[in-house]
């Protein structure tokens, strides 16, 4: 009697989500730190042949930076982490740089924890202790194991690559998934408030959706071409897309990639001449402006037809869109851009925030906590919008201003630093060195006025 081998049995590959709550577990099997924290968030970078991890620590409002440095070459996490970065993997794109898990906690002493994880596909890795500068054969190592597009490769890995002289092995454009990804981040944040609602994560999703783009539906719209050739001219009459809720409400609905769109299409979609959605770029933080404005709407939505698909109330949009915000600054972190952030901190027109707690009659701004144990505090927190403020703790009072009165009350209270948002990215910036600019700024502004007209 004879029968046909069985293939072996597989295990199916774990999931992203899988994948990130096991490194969470890791985490708090290796944290050495005092209870009543309110969130953890250790970043992860692979560089060098080693991953190295920084921890940061939330209590209180209070930012605590721990321990950084490489992993132990014999760690189990290594192998997780190697999966999740190859999980994470979209052919043409490549897959993250650095990678960023954060546990939060609430019920202490025995609290619940959540986890969740945001990753950084574009920006610059940084140093986190003695490992030393990003070089372009790590660069190397990073596009051969996930290749990318010459298109989606950031211009700081070429210049590096460039500079060591290396060759990077470019994917062809043909191989690029990743189109019609344009906003991963608030995607990111909005799977981050489905596994944990509550006000910091609605928060977290709303600093998100103040820079950066998103699709919206325009299949019901009767496009005209223009005389330039565009498919969308003058004469065209745009409907966008409206999600009428269960519970009654009406929502504009926006999406993160093109693939959600189409889905959404797929289950909508009542015109048979029409196999694909006709879609438009916004601006995200125009969006909210929009809704803000039209009581037409209750909400936005993010992602109808996934499970993350996030509702984004009235309150929220009405509160964010009257608060000033610094879309450029912002912009300008997210592309790790010095010059750009400086030029959006210094322009005259922009506003920055402050957090706040009250002590008795006082108004304390929110520092960021030394990693020296005994210091006192010297770098001060500044954010650029107040979504930024209420991600970090929503019980913050929000103090805006234009940009040169927070930059001179940082240097008239004689803080050492300034961090510009408390969560990634971040830029710090000594206040010497805004002294300075400020002062030239002031000189040029002042000569500028003074000078006779021809």
């Amino acid at each position: 009697m004879t029968s046909e081998p069985r293939p072996e049995s597989t295990t199916p590959a774990p999931s992203e989500r899988e994948l990130v709550a096991r490194v969470g577990e890791w985490v708090m099997s290796v944290l050495r730190t005092e209870p009543g924290w309110d969130t953890m968030l250790v970043e992860f970078k692979p560089q060098g042949g080693r991953v190295h991890l920084r921890v940061v620590e939330n209590r209180d409002g209070s930012v605590i930076p721990g321990a950084a440095g490489p992993i132990k070459q014999d760690s189990p996490v290594l192998e997780t982490i190697a999966q999740l970065q190859r999980s994470c993997a979209v052919p043409g794109r490549g897959s993250w740089f650095t990678a960023s898990v954060s546990i939060a906690a609430s019920g202490w002493p025995e609290p619940t924890l959540h986890t969740s994880a945001s990753y950084n596909f574009r920006e610059l890795p940084r140093p986190y202790a003695d490992e030393g500068a990003y070089t372009g054969r790590d660069v190397l190592v990073q596009l051969t194991e996930f290749p990318r597009t010459q298109e989606r490769t950031p211009l700081w890995a070429l210049e590096l690559a460039d500079e060591a002289g290396v060759e990077l092995p470019f994917a062809p454009t043909s191989e690029d998934d990743s189109h019609g990804d344009v906003h991963p981040r608030l995607r990111a944040a909005a799977e981050a408030f489905t596994r944990e609602p509550g006000e910091r994560t609605l928060a977290g999703a709303l600093r998100e959706a103040l820079a950066g783009t998103v699709l919206l539906d325009i299949s019901g719209s009767d496009l005209v071409p223009g005389e330039d050739g565009q498919p969308v001219g003058p004469q065209s009459h745009i409907r966008v897309q409206a999600v009428a809720q269960p519970d009654g409400g009406r929502a504009l609905a926006v999406y993160t990639t093109a693939e959600q769109a189409r889905e959404m299409f797929t289950r909508s979609n009542k015109n048979p001449d029409l196999a694909e959605p006709v879609l438009l770029r916004q601006r995200t933080s125009a969006m909210i402006e929009m809704v803000a404005q039209d009581t037409q709407y209750d909400e936005i939505v993010v992602d109808p037809a996934s499970e993350h698909a996030l509702r984004i109330p009235r309150q929220q949009i009405e509160w964010v869109g009257r608060s000033p915000h610094n879309e450029a600054l912002k912009q300008a972190l997210l592309d790790n851009a010095m010059a750009d952030v400086l030029g959006a901190l210094l322009n005259p027109n922009g506003y920055l925030m402050l957090g706040t707690r009250d002590e008795g009659e006082n108004a304390i701004p929110v520092m960021v906590q030394p990693s020296e144990e005994g210091a006192a505090p010297d770098t001060l927190l500044v954010f650029t919008s107040a979504a930024e403020v209420a991600a970090l703790d929503p019980a913050l009072t929000v103090r805006s201003a234009p940009s040169r009165k927070i930059l001179e009350f940082a240097l008239e209270s004689g803080a050492a630093a300034i961090c510009l948002n408390a969560m990634a990215p971040v830029a710090t910036l000594p206040t010497a060195q805004l002294r300075e600019m400020l002062e030239l700024v002031t000189q040029r502004e002042q000569g500028g006025t003074s000078q006779p007209r021809d």
